[in-house]
């Protein structure tokens, strides 16, 4: 059942001038009495600075399942987890660490919400946005939603080959898919469940996976928006990506995706046995 699908089961009740629904003459109020349950995916490696009081500020607008996926961590995040006051957080646990996307993907094998939200565990996103972030999936309106700092927010200085990078995987987007994506790095995101299948194909498990997952998406025709959303600054801890070799596998995918898009099978199979 798709999200559209579920908005028509769940709003049925409800009387129109009509006296009938139809899922593509969606009004207001139905939208936003529309309360899907939402699955909140939150890799976490080494965070038990931030953890804590990040699952204590989640809104009460939805229903949530909230999936930590510990991957590997070695410092006392559990902990953190388990004295949070959140009865809706369940804990998935790798016992090494597997990298980013291992741990998003492990959190799309447990997540049965209508929606699935990523986000980080660092105190960067704000779980108050969420209500913004899937409002676009419930009046279906995108298929994809990433989160914007250079629409909304940022409260800190981004690094030149941060924008740099971004502004080379925007470009390739735009021209290989016709989609424009500026903050592609972020992984706060929200999807409809009917894409889940899709993204648990995707091949990397590092940091990658952000960068991958748009590919994916714009390769199989989902429409994708940016939002605004406020970015913090980290306050504790550190990031953990390599660039070096984060720029490697983006090379690499923006390749792949190319020939995938025009249809060169045989070599992009090449190419993604030599780089994968």
């Amino acid at each position: 059942m798709t999200v559209r699908d579920s908005i028509v089961k769940r709003t049925s009740d409800f009387k129109t001038n009509n006296d009938s629904v139809h899922s593509s003459k969606m009004n207001y109020e139905m939208i936003e009495n529309f309360k899907p349950l939402v699955s909140v995916v939150i890799p976490l490696y080494n965070e038990e600075n931030s953890i804590k009081s990040l699952l204590n500020s989640f809104p009460d607008q939805y229903s949530y399942e909230i999936l930590i996926i510990d991957d590997g961590s070695t410092d006392n995040s559990i902990q953190k987890i388990k004295e949070a006051k959140n009865s809706a957080v369940k804990i998935i646990q790798h016992e090494k660490n597997l990298g980013y996307g291992a741990a998003i993907k492990s959190g799309f094998d447990h997540a049965k919400g209508d929606i699935i939200v990523t986000m980080d565990s660092d105190g960067q996103h704000d779980p108050n946005e969420i209500k913004c972030l899937i409002k676009p999936l419930i009046a279906n309106q995108a298929d994809l939603i990433v989160g914007s700092r250079y629409l909304g927010k940022c409260k800190y200085k981004i690094p030149l080959h941060t924008r740099a990078g971004e502004y080379f995987i925007k470009m390739s987007l735009w021209f290989l898919y016709n989609q424009k994506v500026f903050n592609n790095q972020n992984g706060f995101r929200a999807f409809k469940k009917d894409s889940l299948e899709l993204f648990k194909k995707i091949k990397s498990n590092g940091m990658g996976f952000t960068t991958e997952l748009l590919f994916e998406s714009a390769y199989n025709g989902l429409k994708i928006v940016e939002i605004p959303i406020t970015l913090n600054s980290r306050k504790f801890g550190t990031s953990y990506i390599k660039l070096l070799s984060l720029t490697r596998f983006i090379c690499s995918c923006i390749i792949i995706y190319g020939l995938r898009k025009f249809r060169l099978k045989k070599f992009a199979l090449k190419a993604i046995e030599k780089f994968f």
